[in-house]
């Protein structure tokens, strides 16, 4: 072979393979050649960069699945988050660990954004979906490597598997009412691996059960519109039917509560003639004419805002003049300054329209009624009670820290997500147990030629998270499956003692939504995952730069 030859096939293997072989002599690639088992056959080593692309994809979705994985169920344990600045955060809430992953991979930053896609739809199920989801890709991969078998075939098959699973998820689900003990196992399940878990899941019930019917928007629960959830270090934990503020009155001097309140939320511009209009002028002339304009304003603005009969004004405007803030306190009107997002809780609870211009002052029906506004001075609160609507509840939540009280005021968002959506579509039982017992029927689902491989993923993804559950409690949680294999459709493993049960009798509930989600979530992060063949550096992928592309 002559040093020219040499020269090309050395330039053959770096260009097609991605991989980096050190050539010392025409000797050396001589040997190289002879000794692969595939000599003589034409094949581009380009090949197994889909093996590579998939190796890494599949590491780095391990890699976060790792993380959490041992925060699943009632013995799971917990992380220390800690940031550059060294505040520390202890916490076993899977979202909230994904999101404070510093997450350099692709693939990990895909998966953070589908765990808190799934938080922001169902509000739990993120560790499970991040599980799940890391089975089926290494199942996935084995197949892809191991057998041969390719991609497409896969995903065709996790599609397949996964519509079968929720659906068969959706036969077994029991609907539940609120006044049922259900929905209080569901939200003891819920928050059973949680600080102050057992506490915690008394104090949501309770809440859920003062806004009864009140909470149904368009046919369907919804809790976020009636249930505030306050984190207070200083209060003891409870739940007050009405509306807390985190706030204070704009002045001491205002009164200290109203009885049979007037209630106006204020959006409008409270301050007419802005400061720095008046410091660019330089004549003092014109700096008194605007001075004596902007008293004026504001004398008109509150005179009509009293008009109204408003003795209690909720104000959300960016900026309020100290003029307009002195006419306020000599007319002994009770004025408390409120974020934007409060608006609409007040508005519900209070029946008083927001209003945005001047103008609508003068419509009839813009206040609100409540029978008592006062301000908790020593721990710096106001309280809204009995308004005119009705129908919402404040839970107070707290903790010795402000560490505690932030976990603890997680938790209690998670239960009320939880019990929302096992009122809205049914619960199944808990543990693992339904993802467990429906295997065997997914395993019946028959589907052409090698998607049937595919059902396999969808399989080994529905037994992990028993056995995961089971393996952070200290058991041998393959073989305890096992057991539970062999039992009826609702038994699963009592987590204190590891003898198999009845789920239903033992009050281990889950929402099926959070189930059916979680699952669907697992399966397209595989689906993803596996069909990618490489992985490329691309130049720009901002959104204006795709919009340009595509003209």
């Amino acid at each position: 072979m002559s040093n020219g030859t040499g020269a090309k096939i050395i330039s053959f293997l770096v260009d097609i393979s991605y991989t980096f072989i050190f050539v010392y002599s025409v000797q050396d690639i001589e040997w190289y050649l002879v000794s692969n088992p595939n000599y003589g056959v034409w094949r581009p080593m380009a090949e197994n960069v889909e093996f590579n692309a998939l190796e890494s994809n599949s590491n780095a979705v391990m890699a976060v699945a790792d993380t959490v994985r041992t925060t699943l169920g009632p013995k799971g344990l917990d992380k220390l988050l800690i940031d550059q600045a060294m505040n520390r955060h202890i916490s076993n809430d899977g979202v909230t660990i994904l999101l404070s992953l510093r997450a350099i991979h692709p693939v990990a930053r895909m998966i953070v954004e589908i765990a808190e896609r799934q938080e922001q739809l169902v509000g739990d199920g993120t560790t499970t979906a991040v599980v799940m989801a890391a089975e089926m890709i290494k199942e996935g991969k084995r197949l892809v490597k191991e057998l041969g078998v390719h991609p497409t075939k896969v995903v065709e098959g996790i599609e397949g598997g996964v519509k079968e699973a929720c659906q068969l998820l959706e036969i077994g689900a029991k609907r539940i009412s609120l006044n049922e003990i259900a929905l209080e196992q569901v939200v003891k399940t819920s928050l059973s691996s949680k600080l102050d878990g057992k506490k915690l899941s008394l104090l949501v019930t309770s809440a859920l059960r003062s806004v009864e019917k009140n909470a149904i928007y368009n046919g369907s629960y919804n809790f976020d519109k009636t249930i505030m959830v306050l984190r207070r270090t200083n209060m003891e934990d409870r739940v007050i039917n009405g509306i807390v503020l985190e706030r204070r009155r704009m002045d001491p001097e205002m009164p200290l509560e109203v009885k049979e309140a007037r209630v106006m939320i204020a959006r409008l511009d409270l301050k007419p003639v802005k400061e720095a209009w008046v410091k660019e002028n330089s004549k003092y002339a014109e700096i008194l004419n605007m001075e004596n304009d902007r008293v004026a304003k504001s004398k008109d603005l509150v005179n009509s805002l009293i008009a109204t009969g408003a003795n209690v004004i909720l104000i959300a405007s960016s900026e309020v003049d100290q003029v307009i803030e002195n006419l306020l306190v000599a007319n002994k009107v009770l004025a408390v300054r409120i974020s934007i997002e409060e608006i609409e809780y007040l508005s519900r609870y209070t029946g008083a329209t927001p209003v945005r211009m001047v103008d609508d002052l003068k419509k009839a029906d813009i206040l609100g009624k409540a029978d008592h506004i006062y301000e908790d001075e020593d721990n710096g609160v106001i309280y809204i009670a009995n308004g005119s609507s009705g129908g919402m509840a404040t839970m107070i939540v707290s903790g010795t820290t402000k560490e505690t009280s932030l976990e603890r005021w997680r938790a209690a968002i998670d239960g009320i997500n939880a019990a929302e959506a096992a009122l809205n579509k049914g619960v199944v039982v808990g543990g693992g147990a339904a993802e467990l017992h429906v295997i065997e029927k997914v395993k019946n689902l028959r589907l052409k030629g090698l998607e049937q491989v595919g059902l396999d993923v969808v399989t080994s993804a529905l037994e992990s998270i028993m056995r995961q559950i089971l393996t952070n409690a200290g058991f041998n949680g393959l073989e305890k499956v096992m057991a539970v294999k062999a039992s009826p459709d609702t038994f699963g493993i009592d987590i204190d003692s590891g003898d198999p049960v009845d789920m239903w009798k033992m009050g281990v509930l889950d929402p099926l939504l959070v189930k059916t989600m979680a699952l669907e979530a697992a399966g397209e992060i595989a689906k993803a995952v596996l069909r990618i063949d490489r992985n490329l550096a691309a130049e720009d992928l901002s959104q204006q730069a795709l919009s340009e592309t595509k003209r």
